[in-house]
């Protein structure tokens, strides 16, 4: 029998093909004809342009878009770009396995040489716990993410430092699910804690994938499980956020302070109004917690301790904060309190049995990492609170 997994990741590992936007990116963006997407899935450069220039101006996204578009953006910005794995199951999991906790991670595609790029992790195989070089299907297909990644200047007309994520995978977007992860993952016999995301990529005509989640997760002693919302298929999220509360399938939702605007209608991003969005969430979807990052400071409203969420907010901001050093995270640790702190107090005051926790988040200017800081946030702070 396999040794007890604490920890497992998903739902997805891909390729990121990583672009810096400068001077040649925004000139494109900027002589294209933009205009709002028309749909969930991107199929034309203006739509891309469109969206580039409100990532550099209000922040990032992920968004669908088409074969197609895939294939012209990757050939038009091919000698700019960076491949490198990607994808919030190997975010989150790498970010795990760097501070001591080896987890299980998802991989529905199982391609060479995405598995024999992976790190260590724990793979689902034949009924065994295996490293990824040992779980390899050479016929599965390998799927890419673009990711156009940008750092505040404002001599570029560049406001916010962010990404953004163009996707076409088909993986993702028809919910292709790793079943041989799910049999360890759901079951609270081989895990303690489930940290995932997947909706805000999933096709809307594909939500019976969702179902077949919430199914699995109410027919089985599950673990605790964290959900991470994405910008990207709105419907698909909004789908997912309802049927897996209402079937009482997931404890703890994290979302970013757009995402909070967007799924919990919050009337603005200041800290007022996503607290109370917050617990207007917490008490109206039956849920633990629910934590709100952005770029300032981050807040929990939950039903644990006060200090337990503290402890959770204030790992998970050193973490997202170590990995925009670039390198290993256990050794940029002791360099992030060198970093200033975002303009915001820290708070720690529990109500009527409901905790509010606020930590303000610290300012690197010159990061060298930018994707895969919220996954990175996302783990450590699911972990440290809900694995007591």
């Amino acid at each position: 029998m396999p040794v007890k997994v604490r920890v497992a990741t998903g739902l997805y590992v891909n390729w990121d093909s990583a672009l810096k936007v400068d001077e040649e990116v925004l000139a494109w963006a900027e002589a294209s004809s933009t205009r709002p997407p028309r749909g969930s899935t991107l199929r034309d450069e203006g739509e891309a342009a469109y969206l580039l220039m409100e990532a550099v101006r209000k922040g990032g996204g992920e968004h669908l878009i088409s074969e197609e578009l895939y294939r012209r953006l990757k050939e038009l910005f091919s000698w700019k770009i960076e491949r490198r794995l990607g994808g919030n199951g190997f975010h989150m999991g790498k970010a795990l396995l760097e501070l001591g906790v080896r987890p299980l991670v998802s991989y529905p595609c199982r391609p060479k040489a995405i598995m024999y790029s992976s790190p260590t992790f724990k793979v689902a195989h034949k009924g065994r716990f295996r490293v990824p070089s040992e779980a390899v299907r050479p016929e599965d297909p390998e799927y890419d993410h673009l990711s156009f990644e940008f750092t505040a200047n404002p001599g570029l007309g560049i406001e916010e430092t962010g990404r953004l994520i163009l996707s076409w995978d088909r993986m993702s977007s028809e919910g292709w699910f790793d079943e041989e992860f799910l049999e360890f993952a759901l079951n609270s016999a081989h895990t303690d804690l489930l940290v995932f995301a997947y909706a805000h990529l999933l096709l809307p005509k594909r939500r019976e994938r969702t179902d077949f989640l919430a199914d699995e997760l109410e027919d089985r002693r599950r673990p605790k499980v964290h959900l991470e919302f994405g910008e990207g298929c709105s419907e698909s999220m909004k789908y997912a956020m309802e049927k897996l509360a209402d079937g009482g399938c997931v404890d703890s939702w994290g979302l970013n302070e757009r995402e909070s605007v967007e799924y919990l209608r919050a009337a603005s991003g200041s800290l007022e109004d996503l607290a109370q969005a917050g617990f207007n969430a917490l008490k109206a979807y039956g849920l633990e917690r629910v934590c709100i990052h952005t770029s300032r400071f981050t807040l929990a409203c939950s039903r644990l301790e006060p200090e337990a969420e503290f402890k959770a907010l204030t790992s998970a901001c050193k973490a997202a904060a170590a990995l925009t050093m670039g390198g290993s995270l256990m050794d940029n640790f002791r360099r992030v309190e060198r970093l200033p702190r975002c303009d915001v107090r820290a708070r720690a005051e529990k109500a009527e049995g409901l905790s509010l926790v606020v930590v303000p988040t610290y300012w690197n200017s010159s990061p060298k990492v930018l994707t895969g800081l919220g996954d990175c946030f996302s783990a450590v702070q699911a972990v440290v609170a809900l694995c007591r």
